[in-house]
């Protein structure tokens, strides 16, 4: 019996007996209890504020931390945010069918340094087998002869990936319940750790060379905040299945830390798997770009849409961003999780990633388990729910909730009792930041095909209805009522709009105060002589077009000149870059 058989969860601590005050345990006040564990040495029974009592929650947290989950920080007595983030991550690991454990030949072996003196920490003796919050502090061991990975770390080097005997089979709540007691002594007893670690490496030639300081088992997005080394991870759990070329058993980088007003993981192209994840044609379409049937309806909405994903992630679905006010975002729309609205509200809003969620959840169950319920959370709507789709906006958006301690795994259908609402302050919401998070979106998009081909649909769907939406313009004292996409239909123009509503939706088919592109078509009429804006619009030509993609193009790189070198993407490929002649865009179904 651990923790006292108490089912711990957010709100607990330990009391404080020199003030008089009695623990919270179980989400019960001064609980009665029976001291009887191998945290105490006697066998007492009464109330907790009367006794000589364990520390429970303490004793929690030092053996997470033990078992690598070193998120929660420092063990302090109150079970706060970060521990409920480290009940949930060992929930999450505990599950798996593979986890790390420190290699046999290790257990008992003293760390020694390049020289064959024992590595000591707070001026003891380290061993392999100690704690991993500990021997994580050691930093990079000595070169082995003959390897052929690089530079590891003491922590990394103890470590061997082996079958989970004993897998956790509970909800991924954040409550340790009995199956979570039962797993964590399990890993306790077997010297398990937790099978994804993340390091901080200095580079030099593009090869790691050396452990950055508190740049070993890295998790939370302001545990390291040094932004010149590059991110790298070892993976033991097999959870995801690596493509040819790329071995499990090397390290692979993830990203780097950005700085800002909110800070974190961030990735660019010198991090990404682009064998895997860059958005070719091959890979969108399913063949090369053939030069006989360039005008094809696919080609032409790649090529689209390609030019969006260039601005926002460097056309690679493992580009991501979780150092900005978005939270984490991706996708080649960059869809994010949620929007900061700053003071006097200071809390995230909804966002467009937890809609991709939901489409991915109605489209592929599947992977939607395995790249997000499988850790338990979930959007707060489902696809088509009401309110789900602003038509003001023409986007997608919900929150996210968290699976609780009365999730029924055995289950196929879930009541809303059975999950908990994510927090939407700065705190709270920082989980979504994680390395570990930021790690499981990136892997998702490098390993599983559907997830990649299933954002690419989205995007495709998102451009398809903001065409459809209504405009009006004045030609002389005559209003013309039409749609975006009659008015705009060269590709280049398709893609500024595109482009334009991905960063601000409300620029571009916001009926409200916002709307600047009914300005800027109607500014583009006014101002554009030679143009004979009095033709009916199916017979508007090249001049028309031409006037309307340059005005478009030049009031949206005065906001955001991202459009400026994103426009030309594909100017050196077979497919070409978009297409500027009038009704050149064809929309693939």
């Amino acid at each position: 019996m651990i923790y006292g058989n108490f089912d711990l969860r957010r709100k607990d601590h330990d009391g404080k007996p020199a003030q008089n005050t009695p623990p919270r345990w179980g989400g019960v006040e001064n609980p009665p209890v029976t001291v009887t564990n191998a945290e105490t040495a006697g066998v007492t029974s009464g109330s907790s504020a009367a006794l000589a009592v364990p520390e429970h929650v303490r004793k929690l947290q030092e053996d997470l931390i033990s078992l690598g989950f070193s998120v929660l920080g420092k063990a302090t007595g109150e079970f706060g945010p970060r521990t409920e983030w480290a009940v949930r991550e060992f929930q999450i690991y505990a599950s798996m069918v593979q986890v790390a454990c420190v290699r046999n030949e290790k257990r008992g072996q003293l760390l020694l340094d390049q020289a064959g003196s024992p590595v000591r920490i707070n001026n003891l003796d380290v061993y392999y087998d100690g704690s991993a919050g500990v021997v994580a502090k050691a930093g990079k061991a000595p070169a082995v002869s003959g390897s052929t990975i690089g530079p590891v770390s003491y922590y990394v080097d103890s470590l061997q990936s082996v079958a989970n005997a004993a897998r956790y089979t509970g909800p991924i709540s954040g409550v340790v319940n009995e199956k979570t007691r039962t797993a964590i002594e399990h890993w306790l007893n077997s010297d398990y750790r937790c099978p994804v670690v993340f390091e901080a490496w200095r580079m030099a030639g593009g090869s790691r060379t050396d452990l950055a300081e508190k740049g070993c088992n890295v998790w939370a997005h302001d545990s390291f905040t040094e932004g010149g080394p590059r991110v790298a991870f070892r993976d033991f759990s097999s959870y995801f299945t690596f493509p040819d070329g790329r071995a499990q058993t090397e390290y692979h980088a993830v990203g780097y830390y950005q700085s800002g007003n909110f800070g974190g993981p961030n990735a660019g192209k010198v991090h990404s798997w682009s064998s895997q994840t860059e958005m070719t044609v091959e890979k969108i379409t399913g063949a090369p770009a053939n030069p006989a049937q360039l005008n094809s309806p696919s080609l032409s909405t790649y090529r689209t849409i390609r030019v969006v994903a260039e601005a926002e992630c460097f056309g690679r679905f493992d580009v991501l961003n979780a150092w900005d006010n978005a939270l984490i975002s991706g996708g080649p729309c960059h869809w994010t999780m949620g929007l900061f609205a700053p003071a006097p509200i200071n809390l995230y809003g909804k966002g467009e990633l937890p809609g991709f969620m939901a489409y991915l959840k109605n489209r592929e169950p599947e992977v939607f388990e395995k790249v997000f319920g499988n850790f338990g959370l979930y959007p707060t709507k489902e696809w088509g729910a009401p309110g789900f789709y602003d038509e003001d906006l023409m986007t997608y958006a919900a929150w996210v909730k968290l699976a609780n301690d009365s999730y029924a795994v055995s289950q196929t259908t879930h009541s809303e009792s059975e999950f908990t609402e994510l927090a939407a302050s700065e705190d709270e919401a920082n989980y979504l930041k994680t390395w570990h998070w930021f790690y499981r979106l990136s892997m998702a998009a490098r390993t599983i095909p559907k997830y990649r081909s299933t954002m690419w649909s989205m995007a495709k769907l998102r451009l398809r209805e903001i065409l459809t939406d209504p405009i009006s313009f004045n030609v002389g004292s005559v209003v013309v009522n039409s749609t975006v996409g009659a008015i705009y239909t060269s590709e280049k123009a398709v893609a500024i709009l595109l482009r334009w509503h991905v960063w601000r939706p409300s620029h571009v088919v916001s009926g409200g105060q916002y709307n600047r592109l009914r300005n800027v078509l109607q500014n583009t009429i006014n101002t554009s002589g030679g143009v004979n804006w009095q033709l009916p619009i199916a017979s508007w030509g090249e001049a028309h077009e031409a006037a309307l993609a340059t005005k478009l193009f030049n009031a949206l790189q005065a906001l955001n000149d991202t459009i400026a070198v994103a426009i030309v993407y594909g100017t050196s490929e077979v497919q070409g870059a978009v297409r500027t002649g009038r009704n050149t865009f064809v929309m693939e179904n």
